[in-house]
Protein backbone atom coordinates (compact mmCIF):
# COMPACT_ATOMS: atom_id res chain seq x y z
CA UNK A 1 0.00 0.00 0.00
CA UNK A 2 1.24 3.58 -0.96
CA UNK A 3 0.56 6.86 1.02
CA UNK A 4 0.49 10.60 -0.24
CA UNK A 5 1.21 12.56 2.21
CA UNK A 6 0.57 16.42 2.09
CA UNK A 7 2.19 18.92 4.74
CA UNK A 8 1.00 22.46 4.31
CA UNK A 9 2.83 25.37 5.76
CA UNK A 10 3.07 28.99 5.61
CA UNK A 11 5.71 29.15 2.98
CA UNK A 12 6.53 27.50 0.05
CA UNK A 13 9.63 25.04 0.12
CA UNK A 14 10.69 25.91 -3.07
CA UNK A 15 11.33 30.13 -2.13
CA UNK A 16 13.99 28.06 0.06
CA UNK A 17 17.64 27.42 -0.92
CA UNK A 18 18.06 23.99 -2.95
CA UNK A 19 19.89 22.21 0.13
CA UNK A 20 17.16 22.96 2.67
CA UNK A 21 14.57 20.72 1.08
CA UNK A 22 14.27 19.94 -2.75
CA UNK A 23 12.02 18.03 -4.93
CA UNK A 24 13.22 14.01 -4.80
CA UNK A 25 13.61 10.77 -3.81
CA UNK A 26 14.57 10.71 0.20
CA UNK A 27 14.50 7.73 3.01
CA UNK A 28 12.48 7.65 5.80
CA UNK A 29 10.79 5.90 8.24
CA UNK A 30 6.71 5.47 8.38
CA UNK A 31 5.67 3.76 11.32
CA UNK A 32 9.36 2.19 12.31
CA UNK A 33 9.17 0.33 8.66
CA UNK A 34 12.70 1.93 6.71
CA UNK A 35 11.32 2.72 2.82
CA UNK A 36 11.78 5.28 0.12
CA UNK A 37 9.01 8.14 -0.51
CA UNK A 38 9.34 11.16 -3.44
CA UNK A 39 9.01 14.50 -2.12
CA UNK A 40 7.54 17.17 -4.02
CA UNK A 41 7.16 21.10 -3.10
CA UNK A 42 4.02 23.04 -3.89
CA UNK A 43 3.25 26.52 -3.72
CA UNK A 44 1.78 25.60 0.11
CA UNK A 45 2.76 22.64 0.44
CA UNK A 46 5.20 20.08 0.95
CA UNK A 47 4.26 16.62 -0.68
CA UNK A 48 5.15 13.14 0.30
CA UNK A 49 4.56 9.92 -2.22
CA UNK A 50 5.71 6.70 -0.71
CA UNK A 51 7.38 4.70 -3.31
CA UNK A 52 6.40 1.13 -4.15
CA UNK A 53 9.93 -1.35 -5.26
CA UNK A 54 10.42 -0.84 -8.75
CA UNK A 55 8.99 2.99 -8.43
CA UNK A 56 11.46 3.59 -11.63
CA UNK A 57 9.00 1.73 -13.95
CA UNK A 58 6.10 3.52 -12.32
CA UNK A 59 3.65 6.13 -13.30
CA UNK A 60 4.37 8.53 -9.76
CA UNK A 61 0.26 8.98 -10.15
CA UNK A 62 -0.48 5.60 -9.95
CA UNK A 63 1.02 4.50 -6.62
CA UNK A 64 -1.32 6.88 -4.87
CA UNK A 65 -4.34 5.40 -3.00
CA UNK A 66 -4.80 6.88 -0.27
CA UNK A 67 -4.34 10.56 0.95
CA UNK A 68 -3.83 12.90 4.18
CA UNK A 69 -3.19 16.45 4.93
CA UNK A 70 -1.54 17.72 7.71
CA UNK A 71 -1.23 19.26 9.97
CA UNK A 72 -4.32 18.44 11.85
CA UNK A 73 -3.23 19.86 14.78
CA UNK A 74 0.41 20.81 16.31
CA UNK A 75 1.09 17.34 18.18
CA UNK A 76 3.47 14.79 16.61
CA UNK A 77 1.61 12.08 16.05
CA UNK A 78 -0.44 13.76 13.03
CA UNK A 79 2.57 14.56 11.51
CA UNK A 80 4.00 11.73 9.90
CA UNK A 81 7.59 10.77 9.40
CA UNK A 82 9.81 14.02 10.11
CA UNK A 83 13.15 12.60 9.10
CA UNK A 84 14.31 12.46 5.57
CA UNK A 85 17.72 11.91 4.60
CA UNK A 86 19.90 11.28 1.07
CA UNK A 87 22.61 9.37 0.22
CA UNK A 88 25.12 10.16 -2.15
CA UNK A 89 28.50 11.12 -4.00
CA UNK A 90 30.05 14.38 -2.64
CA UNK A 91 32.53 16.83 -4.26
CA UNK A 92 33.06 20.30 -2.32
CA UNK A 93 36.50 22.92 -2.08
CA UNK A 94 38.42 22.97 1.27
CA UNK A 95 40.92 25.38 2.65
CA UNK A 96 43.15 23.73 5.57
CA UNK A 97 43.38 26.91 7.75
CA UNK A 98 45.42 25.66 10.41
CA UNK A 99 47.64 22.27 10.24
CA UNK A 100 48.92 20.51 13.47
CA UNK A 101 52.61 18.64 12.12
CA UNK A 102 53.96 16.01 15.06
CA UNK A 103 57.56 16.35 16.35
CA UNK A 104 60.02 15.41 13.63
CA UNK A 105 63.48 14.76 14.13
CA UNK A 106 63.59 16.60 17.49
CA UNK A 107 62.05 19.74 15.88
CA UNK A 108 59.15 20.22 18.11
CA UNK A 109 55.41 19.95 17.13
CA UNK A 110 54.14 23.00 15.39
CA UNK A 111 50.76 24.60 14.27
CA UNK A 112 50.91 26.29 10.64
CA UNK A 113 48.76 28.13 8.30
CA UNK A 114 49.73 28.72 5.48
CA UNK A 115 47.56 29.19 1.98
CA UNK A 116 46.06 26.52 0.32
CA UNK A 117 43.41 24.60 -1.74
CA UNK A 118 42.07 21.04 -2.13
CA UNK A 119 39.55 19.36 -3.53
CA UNK A 120 37.36 16.79 -1.84
CA UNK A 121 35.31 13.62 -3.02
CA UNK A 122 33.40 11.56 -0.93
CA UNK A 123 30.27 9.57 0.14
CA UNK A 124 27.98 11.91 2.16
CA UNK A 125 24.70 11.68 3.65
CA UNK A 126 22.17 14.45 4.11
CA UNK A 127 19.47 14.53 6.69
CA UNK A 128 16.70 16.69 6.85
CA UNK A 129 14.31 17.51 10.04
CA UNK A 130 10.94 19.06 9.23
CA UNK A 131 8.74 19.97 11.89
CA UNK A 132 6.14 22.54 12.82
CA UNK A 133 4.91 24.35 15.39
CA UNK A 134 1.78 26.46 16.25
CA UNK A 135 2.15 30.20 17.09
CA UNK A 136 0.46 32.25 19.47
CA UNK A 137 -2.38 32.95 17.37
CA UNK A 138 -3.03 29.42 16.51
CA UNK A 139 -1.50 29.48 12.79
CA UNK A 140 1.05 26.37 11.89
CA UNK A 141 4.80 27.49 10.65
CA UNK A 142 6.94 25.17 8.77
CA UNK A 143 11.18 24.64 9.90
CA UNK A 144 13.43 22.57 7.98
CA UNK A 145 16.33 21.69 9.66
CA UNK A 146 19.37 20.16 7.92
CA UNK A 147 23.14 18.55 8.06
CA UNK A 148 25.19 16.63 6.52
CA UNK A 149 27.87 14.19 7.36
CA UNK A 150 30.69 13.06 5.39
CA UNK A 151 34.03 10.88 4.61
CA UNK A 152 36.17 10.55 1.59
CA UNK A 153 39.64 11.89 -0.24
CA UNK A 154 41.26 14.80 -0.39
CA UNK A 155 43.73 16.59 -3.26
CA UNK A 156 44.97 19.81 -3.95
CA UNK A 157 47.86 22.51 -3.69
CA UNK A 158 49.30 24.92 -1.00
CA UNK A 159 52.26 26.61 0.31
CA UNK A 160 54.70 25.82 3.11
CA UNK A 161 57.34 28.06 4.97
CA UNK A 162 61.20 26.60 3.76
CA UNK A 163 63.55 27.53 6.25
CA UNK A 164 67.21 26.74 7.68
CA UNK A 165 64.84 25.17 10.51
CA UNK A 166 62.99 23.41 8.13
CA UNK A 167 65.89 21.52 6.66
CA UNK A 168 68.37 21.21 8.99
CA UNK A 169 70.44 23.95 8.29
CA UNK A 170 70.73 22.74 4.69
CA UNK A 171 69.67 25.87 3.29
CA UNK A 172 70.63 29.17 4.21
CA UNK A 173 67.85 30.96 2.32
CA UNK A 174 63.52 31.32 3.17
CA UNK A 175 61.20 30.95 0.82
CA UNK A 176 57.41 30.09 0.14
CA UNK A 177 57.41 26.04 -1.36
CA UNK A 178 54.69 24.41 -3.13
CA UNK A 179 53.25 21.66 -1.77
CA UNK A 180 50.92 18.67 -2.85
CA UNK A 181 48.49 17.99 -0.61
CA UNK A 182 46.28 14.25 0.16
CA UNK A 183 44.91 12.51 2.71
CA UNK A 184 41.21 11.38 4.03
CA UNK A 185 38.67 13.64 5.52
CA UNK A 186 35.66 13.65 7.76
CA UNK A 187 33.42 16.43 7.18
CA UNK A 188 30.19 17.78 8.58
CA UNK A 189 27.56 20.54 6.44
CA UNK A 190 25.47 22.49 8.09
CA UNK A 191 23.27 24.14 5.43
CA UNK A 192 25.94 25.06 2.81
CA UNK A 193 28.87 25.54 4.76
CA UNK A 194 31.15 22.46 5.10
CA UNK A 195 33.86 22.22 8.37
CA UNK A 196 35.68 18.81 9.25
CA UNK A 197 39.04 16.82 10.27
CA UNK A 198 41.80 15.93 7.90
CA UNK A 199 44.93 13.60 8.43
CA UNK A 200 46.92 13.73 5.13
CA UNK A 201 50.29 13.82 4.09
CA UNK A 202 52.47 17.05 2.06
CA UNK A 203 54.66 16.57 -0.56
CA UNK A 204 57.56 19.37 -1.44
CA UNK A 205 57.56 19.98 -5.49
CA UNK A 206 60.42 21.37 -5.89
CA UNK A 207 64.91 20.12 -5.43
CA UNK A 208 64.87 20.66 -1.79
CA UNK A 209 62.10 17.94 -0.91
CA UNK A 210 65.20 15.50 -0.06
CA UNK A 211 66.00 18.10 2.77
CA UNK A 212 62.61 18.94 4.16
CA UNK A 213 61.55 17.19 7.76
CA UNK A 214 58.13 17.22 6.51
CA UNK A 215 58.43 15.59 3.56
CA UNK A 216 55.80 12.93 3.42
CA UNK A 217 55.50 13.42 7.24
CA UNK A 218 51.48 13.28 8.39
CA UNK A 219 49.65 16.17 9.60
CA UNK A 220 46.21 16.38 11.01
CA UNK A 221 44.12 19.84 9.97
CA UNK A 222 41.26 21.45 10.15
CA UNK A 223 39.11 21.83 7.04
CA UNK A 224 36.35 24.45 5.98
CA UNK A 225 34.50 24.83 2.65
CA UNK A 226 31.81 25.33 0.64
CA UNK A 227 29.75 22.50 -0.83
CA UNK A 228 29.17 22.44 -4.68
CA UNK A 229 26.31 20.39 -4.83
Amino acid sequence: MTLEVVLYGCKSAKDSPKFNFADGVYHTKIKDVKQQVFIENTEDSIVVYSLKKGWKRLDLKTTVSEKKAYPQNSSKETLGANKYWQNGFDIDILTIPLKFRPSVQSFPSQFSNNVNGVVYLGYRSDIYRLSYKKNPIGRITQDVKHYGLSAGFITGLGGTAINPWVTKDALTIEYDGLVWSKGIAVLMGLNQFTFGIVGGLDHLLDKNRKVWIYQSKPYIGLAVGLNLN
